[in-house]
């Protein structure tokens, strides 16, 4: 994998770690906001962006962004714990 000089947006990182976990299109269109059509056109976008070529490769680049926001590890904690 071969990373473009523009770094992703925040809304592909967003699409590129719920990739990472195996989330269709309509998943991460509900999860995000906006439909499978756009999540569909950014995810080929961000494909290209990166030059990815496998699902494994979709997996490193979300961990070379380095930490994931809390909601994404924990998806059923609140989003405030007191």
């Amino acid at each position: 994998m071969k990373t473009s000089a523009v770094p992703p947006t925040e809304r592909e990182k967003q699409i590129l770690r719920r990739m990472a976990l195996g989330r269709s299109d309509v998943e991460i269109a509900r999860q995000i906001g906006g439909t499978e059509a756009q999540v569909a056109t950014q995810r080929l976008r961000l494909i290209r962006k990166l030059n990815i070529c496998s699902h494994a490769e979709i997996i490193e680049a979300a961990i070379n962004l380095g930490p994931w926001p809390r909601q994404m590890k924990y998806p059923n904690l609140p989003s405030r714990v007191s």
